[in-house]
């Protein structure tokens, strides 16, 4: 497993240095209020100790010189495996990074997908890179037994698994990729056909239902509803939540924290196997 990352719980991992995030004064640069930084990440910290609920960061970087910045920041600062996100740029510039610092074992690559261009797939083999997310998402691969498939391999393309094995990765996290709120009932059915066929951890991002929800909706209903809802439904049937903006990480928490004392108290055998390890 990722060290520092219980999955017999939740995972929660918050984004931060996101676009129009409010510390970052310039995302070009990577220049960043570094206080209001530091406040967030320990903020996410002391909630996962108070709910008992693993957590890491989502860095997101628009361009090179910014995700290095970040990485010097975070690395510094963070002792658990965090996530390389952002531009293909700031990726393959974390990339880079990585191999000249050392440190792959505390990297989760984001991600492994059907268009990693070839710059990107050499550097993850010279890194060495271990930890990945797997993005099992393909416009022409929406539907649950579709989405396997993109896992699998289906004879017009290489499965995502073979193609992260071959690349050294060894723990992977498979995110099934909601697009908006209809969709999570494909995401739900397709982390139960994922969960019954691979031992890896499955999981996906919520906030993404948020960001492309109609604005007349945004505007009535209240945000802190609205997310841990969205939240709530999610996390039933996965290992991992990408819950966006680390300023939400209360909301997440607090949300996470009820739906797993209510997954404790589950007692059907196979109800328990597909919703635990």
């Amino acid at each position: 497993m990722i060290p520092g990352l219980n999955f017999d719980r939740i995972v929660l991992i918050g984004s931060i240095f996101y676009s129009r995030h409010a510390i970052v004064e310039d995302h070009n640069k990577g220049i960043f209020n570094r206080e209001k930084a530091e406040e967030l990440i320990n903020k996410q910290e002391e909630l996962a100790d108070k709910y008992q609920i693993s957590s890491t960061l989502d860095v997101v970087a628009e361009t090179g010189e910014a995700m290095v910045k970040y990485l010097d920041f975070i690395l510094d600062l963070y002792d658990k495996p965090i996530i390389l996100d952002g531009y293909v740029e700031a990726r393959v510039a974390g990339l880079k990074y990585v191999i000249e610092h050392g440190v792959s074992d505390k990297i989760i690559y984001n991600s492994i997908n059907p268009i990693n261009t070839k710059e990107e797939l050499e550097l993850i083999k010279e890194a060495k890179i271990k930890y990945a997310v797997i993005f099992d998402y393909d416009p022409s691969y929406t539907t649950p037994p579709r989405r396997l498939a993109l896992l699998t391999g289906d004879g017009r393309k290489e499965g995502l698994i073979q193609k992260a094995k071959k690349l050294g990765i060894k723990e992977m996290l498979i995110d099934v990729v909601p697009t908006d709120i209809k969709s999570l009932g494909e995401v739900i059915e397709t982390l139960l056909l994922v969960k019954a066929t691979y031992s890896y951890p499955a999981g996906c991002g919520p906030a993404n239902v948020s960001y492309y929800m109609a604005e007349y909706l945004k505007k009535e209903l209240d945000t802190k509803v609205l997310v841990s809802s969205v939240d709530s439904v999610a996390q039933l049937f996965s290992d991992f939540l990408f819950y966006g903006p680390i300023e939400r990480s209360e909301i997440a928490f607090e949300s996470a924290f009820i739906v797993e004392e209510v997954k404790e108290g589950l007692s059907t055998p196979i109800y328990k196997m597909v919703v635990s390890r």
